[in-house]
């Protein structure tokens, strides 16, 4: 329930990719590739996920609310974007109760970190 295609040349759009992974992976680690495009809004299909890595590839777009997709998602890193995601950082993110750690370093990201950062445990 593993998947680790990090450190490779893999040129595809983030869609596509996320589409395909098997609804009982636990850890996702796709980063330092040139993966392309935006995240979708709605990930319902990983239910069991507990690591999302995609740091360091070419996402862009307004960062999902996505995390009420993932009850279980401890590790979120979306950070070192070349494109860069933009607007602010969803209020939902912070509102995770399983959440430990989030990494959206190197973005383009506006706004204020509210007070629910303490929420991260």
């Amino acid at each position: 329930r593993y998947c680790d295609v990090s450190n490779n040349t893999v040129q595809q759009d983030a869609t596509d990719i996320l589409e395909n992974i098997p609804p009982n992976i636990e850890q996702f680690i796709a980063s330092n590739n040139n993966i392309r495009g935006s995240l979708p809004a709605s990930l319902n299909n990983l239910p069991k996920l507990r690591q999302f890595n995609m740091a360091s590839n070419s996402l862009s777009g307004i960062l999902p609310g996505f995390i009420e997709s993932f009850a279980t998602l401890e590790d979120l890193d979306l950070s070192n974007q070349m494109e860069g995601f933009t607007g602010p950082i969803p209020e939902k993110l912070w509102r995770s109760l399983s959440l430990k750690i989030l990494n959206l370093a190197d973005n383009m990201l506006t706004g204020t970190v509210p007070s629910l950062v303490g929420n991260l445990a």
